[in-house]
């Protein structure tokens, strides 16, 4: 029997983009491999429950390396494994690899050899990515563009210590998005959005499932519904107890498809949830796939022949509580 699809990709940003929260909120069953406790504080405060994560995270890419052929096996329990800050262990290989490196014929350390190890690793880590059967994905800083060693552009795009590494990864992956704030994006908790143009030369974006790019507009900040809207038969499981979120994100959709103003259907959507005891950050997740829902539908309803600048419909409500403070 053969393995589901499985997407591989990397979401880049500036800190504070809620990269971690959205990876959490679309992969709520996977094994997250990071800090610990930062991983549970953003997923108890901005989604109320407690992820499953590696209690003893790698700190370099062959200890990932490692760990990801250790849980190869049993891969298909998780359905994702989530790697959150890979800048940060490549930031840590390069340290360790620098401090390992050979020295050369004048007696000094080989300034290239770490980068050499750099290269080679995120290769073997692409490749055991690939075929894990599992969703992976990667989430990074961001490095805007700029000039190599060899006097050459490079665009930005993950912060990976080398800029020749820049457009490697994105190359292996379906998806590589940009973390953005679009003060026009219409949910009132968080204006996120991911930023995709493959024919923007100073930035690396790219999506072969066609779903961030089918209009000149960013994509919600939503990678569970974009997998979803793709229509390719990603498994997207909600955690058990919660499966109600994909009938509420549908009513959601539907009702800010029609232009129902945005303030006016939360608010109703929370008066006619009162009385059924559901944890408010539970329901805000679900509103929250819903108003995403809403815009990808949206955006897919437009015809490949109309060039017209599309509106996203309904008004955001400053009077709405703001989500509860995330350290990711």
């Amino acid at each position: 029997m053969s393995n589901p699809p499985a997407v591989m990709a990397t979401v880049f940003g500036k800190p504070k983009r809620k990269k971690t929260s959205d990876t959490l909120a679309a992969f709520p069953n996977g094994l997250f491999v990071g800090v610990p406790s930062s991983l549970k504080l953003v997923a108890q405060n901005e989604l109320g429950f407690t992820p499953r994560v590696f209690d003893t995270p790698p700190q370099t890419l062959p200890e990932l390396l490692h760990l990801l052929h250790s849980v190869s096996a049993q891969a298909q329990e998780f359905g994702a494994i989530i790697v959150d800050d890979a800048s940060h262990i490549c930031q840590q290989s390069m340290l360790h690899w620098e401090a390992e490196a050979p020295k050369g014929r004048s007696g000094k350390p080989d300034k290239f050899w770490p980068y050499q190890r750099l290269k080679q690793s995120l290769l073997e880590l692409a490749g055991t990515a690939r075929y894990l059967g599992v969703h992976f994905v990667m989430t990074f800083h961001e490095r805007e563009g700029g000039t190599n060693a060899m006097g050459h552009f490079t665009p930005g795009g993950p912060d990976l210590p080398s800029r020749n590494q820049v457009e490697r990864i994105p190359s292996w992956c379906d998806i590589n998005v940009r973390s953005i704030i679009d003060p026009d994006y219409p949910d009132p908790w968080f204006k996120g959005a991911y930023y995709c143009n493959p024919q923007d030369p100073d930035w690396v974006t790219g999506d072969r499932t066609g779903v961030c790019t089918r209009t000149e507009q960013n994509a919600p900040a939503n990678l569970r519904e974009i997998l979803r809207a793709s229509n390719s038969g990603y498994m997207l499981p909600r955690i058990d107890g919660l499966e109600w979120q994909d009938d509420l994100a549908d009513e959601i959709a539907s009702r800010f498809v029609d232009g129902e103003n945005v303030e006016d259907m939360l608010k109703d959507i929370n008066a006619s949830w009162a009385d059924r005891k559901v944890q408010p950050l539970h329901l805000r997740w679900a509103c929250q796939d819903g108003i995403a829902r809403g815009v990808l539908r949206m955006q897919s309803n437009r015809g490949l022949f109309d060039f017209s600048a599309p509106e996203v419909g309904g008004a955001s409500s400053p009077s709405l509580p703001p989500p509860p403070p995330s350290d990711n």
